[in-house]
């Protein structure tokens, strides 16, 4: 079983992440800087907003609700390898709000692998 603020600090890393993919889609300019290439349409945030808003709500609710450890084990992996890759990139394009929150989504989505095993 998961503590409450393991489920909780999920919860919260899964709402920033959904909440920069609504922003991304309102005003890409947000997730990257104006001389990117990606914020020239809107095609590269809404790729970023079709990940990161379904996988954000599947992880906010499901370490609430989900009894199956195994498919929650499964969803958090998922999520580590993605905000993995969002750190990745962030570091690649110098955009440090990027780094700093994929890696807190990191630490919040592995305590929770590590809270189910």
């Amino acid at each position: 079983m998961m503590p409450w603020w393991i489920a909780l600090l999920n919860t919260l890393a899964a709402v920033a992440s959904t909440g920069f993919g609504v922003a991304a889609l309102i005003r890409p300019s947000l997730i990257a800087p104006s001389s990117e290439k990606c914020t020239d349409s809107r095609f590269y945030p809404a790729m970023y907003a079709a990940r990161a808003i379904p996988l954000g709500l599947a992880v906010g609710v499901a370490v609430w609700l989900l009894p199956a450890p195994a498919v929650l084990l499964l969803l958090l992996g998922v999520a580590v390898l993605a905000q993995i890759a969002d750190t990745v990139i962030g570091v690649v394009h110098r955009l440090p709000g990027m780094t700093v929150g994929a890696a807190f989504a990191i630490a919040c989505h592995g305590a929770a692998i590590i809270a189910l095993l």
